[in-house]
């Protein structure tokens, strides 16, 4: 009687294992996930206020960027992906008022004469407060000095990174998923922002939420409603700090 031989069963062990390791290297297309992508943003808030720290009001802020993400962890009910945001592009809109102080020809006046810059609230206050030593001269019925305002707005360059992002979509297997966020990091600017002897250089953090909508495998639409915090951290001599309410657009490919 001849004895089975072991050859062919070796061969199907050994076919099994090679489809099994094919098949776990290959995509999961019953779910709308990337485990790289790249994305190019766009951003927009129209004014500011106080909502976490910041008590600068009347800031608005236009950004563009892109960002890299990768996957930390893919299950059926949530994805968890590392975001850096790069923002070589951010504008910030300021109100000013520029105070223009003349004295009287027989007057002596002391201190600066003119001044621009960020004030607070000198636009919408009935009396400005002027940095100077009231001119010396005679008490007469008319005013020694006389001091004008006008009130204007000025853009600032900034550019940041925010490379400790961390992203939650849920519902990978949907075209639709939302998601909750958060990021930080730091801005710099081309001057002092948000007001006169503040810092050039701030940090940031954020957070908030949004859905992603899927076109296929590689291509994605997203829209996230966040809540942005810019400040010193007590750097500068004042540290007023910019809280804004930021809608953010983004577009991603991805593999």
């Amino acid at each position: 009687m001849t004895k089975p031989s072991a050859a062919p069963l070796l061969a199907a062990l050994l076919a099994a294992s090679t489809l099994h390791a094919q098949s776990s290297k290959m995509p999961d297309t019953e779910s709308y996930s990337f485990r790289d992508s790249l994305s190019s943003f766009a951003e927009y808030s129209n004014t500011s206020s106080h909502i976490i720290l910041g008590v600068s009001g009347n800031r608005r802020l236009i950004a563009l960027g892109g960002t890299y993400s990768r996957r930390l962890l893919h299950s059926r009910y949530v994805d968890w992906h590392y975001d850096l945001d790069v923002r070589p592009l951010t504008l910030l809109e300021e109100p000013t008022a520029r105070i223009t102080v003349v004295a009287a020809p027989s007057v002596t006046f002391y201190g600066p004469s003119d001044y621009d810059g960020p004030i607070e609230h000198a636009c919408t206050s009935s009396t400005v407060s002027v940095a100077a030593v009231p001119p010396i001269g005679p008490i007469s019925g008319n005013p020694a000095y006389t001091v004008t305002t006008v009130c204007e707005t000025r853009w600032t360059y900034a550019g940041g990174v925010s490379p400790l992002g961390q992203r939650l979509n849920f519902a990978p297997r949907h075209r639709l998923q939302p998601f909750i966020l958060g990021n930080a990091g730091f801005m710099a600017a081309t001057r002092d922002i948000p007001s006169y002897n503040s810092e050039s250089f701030n940090f940031t953090f954020e957070f908030g939420a949004g859905f992603e909508f899927f076109e296929n495998h590689h291509r994605s639409w997203a829209v996230d409603y966040r809540i942005h915090h810019l400040s010193n951290a007590y750097r500068g001599q004042n540290n007023p700090g910019i809280d804004s309410q930021i809608v953010k657009l983004t577009y991603s490919f991805g593999r």
